[in-house]
């Protein structure tokens, strides 16, 4: 639930660059728009041999890594690893500047590490960050960027969307649930991360945003398989005053972000990462944001598992055809019964994606 802060602070009407396609509305904000855009899947669970050939399609260029597969003519020396985790590095470029944003970090250190270092990417490198929840598969595997050769003498900035972001979470899998941990937030400090609590959406070194508070105004509803514990890693005095009393809350997410990128040529390109406030409602707070409607990819985790149904899964799929992307790039959590539904109504929409595949977007 958006409050009377948060609408003032994005209230503000920007003008996007005329050069993008599909402006429908004056946008909440200033948008910039790239000249390029590569995602690289550093993090997540699939993953594939050098069997895959390169792709080209149009206002977008795959290459599939694996053993050798893109990286060179030699085999890499081990394997990249997959886990139930999530990390995409954004590579953008914008009058000649390159800007490099991590999205998410993965589950473990010792992955992340491994993968950054066969993809050949110098965490030195990252100009910011952002964090889209606080779940252990999305934050577990910051310490890994040390352990690849990061120093933390450059401060990165680090944006995530609100206080509960650093709570105690319950993964609602088990009998008696596990205890999900928390973020530590002395530990990020230390690794040289600045933490930047925006709940409004922010522009992200100067060539991505950030959807700031998602609202629920699609069918989809928060589905969250975790439970909260206020005042437990994180400031009470700053969690949302109906839950901040309670020993323990069912999870709304309400602080989750997407990051979206404005493609000069293209329209946008949504970073989805774990869509528990429903990947229709960030695509949807992308486009009012940005006042951009035309939607050229949305990649991520879905979430269409449990707590949410296979009817929901299905319904999920009408309405993307709706919303028409160019493209839809299915990772993590999505499930299988939304890849399925999709390949079924719009197979040339859909692009599989595996650890280490790079999506280049370009006009």
């Amino acid at each position: 639930m958006l409050t009377r802060r948060m609408m003032i602070a994005v209230g503000g009407a920007g003008v996007v660059a005329a050069a993008l396609p599909g402006v429908a509305a004056p946008p909440m904000l200033a948008v910039p728009s790239v000249d390029r855009l590569t995602l690289q899947v550093v993090t997540d669970s699939g993953t594939f041999g050098p069997f895959l050939d390169t792709r080209t399609l149009p206002g977008l260029s795959i290459t599939y890594a694996g053993n050798g597969g893109g990286n060179g003519p030699r085999m890499l020396p081990r394997a990249l690893l997959g886990e139930f985790g999530l990390s995409i590095l954004g590579t953008s470029e914008r009058a000649g500047v390159r800007c490099n944003v991590m999205v998410d970090f993965g589950y473990s250190a010792e992955v992340l590490a491994n993968n950054l270092e066969l993809l050949g990417v110098d965490p030195n490198s990252i100009d910011a960050a952002v964090l889209s929840h606080g779940h252990l598969d999305h934050y577990g595997g910051f310490a890994g960027l040390g352990a690849a050769g990061r120093k933390a003498t450059k401060r990165i900035p680090l944006f995530v969307g609100g206080e509960e972001a650093f709570c105690e979470r319950i993964a609602l899998i088990g009998n008696p649930p596990p205890v999900m941990g928390t973020l530590d937030r002395r530990a990020l400090s230390q690794a040289g991360f600045e933490v930047r609590i925006k709940p409004e959406p922010q522009i992200v070194a100067g060539h991505a945003f950030t959807s700031g508070v998602i609202p629920l105004t699609s069918f989809e509803r928060a589905a969250i398989p975790t439970q909260m514990h206020p005042g437990v890693g994180c400031d009470r005095k700053l969690i949302d005053p109906v839950k901040r009393d309670a020993a323990l809350v069912p999870d709304d997410a309400e602080h989750e972000l997407a990051t979206c990128y404005a493609v000069k040529g293209l329209g946008l390109v949504v970073i989805a990462s774990c869509s528990h406030r429903g990947v229709l409602n960030s695509v949807r707070r992308a486009q009012a944001v940005s006042g951009i409607d035309k939607v050229h990819a949305v990649i991520g985790g879905f979430h269409l598992v449990k707590p949410r149904t296979e009817d929901e899964a299905r319904r999920t799929v009408a309405e993307f055809a709706r919303i028409d992307p160019t493209y839809i790039i299915p990772m993590h959590c999505t499930g299988e019964v939304f890849i399925a539904e999709a390949l079924r109504l719009m197979p040339q929409k859909v692009v599989r994606s595996y650890v280490g595949s790079k999506f280049v977007f370009a006009a």
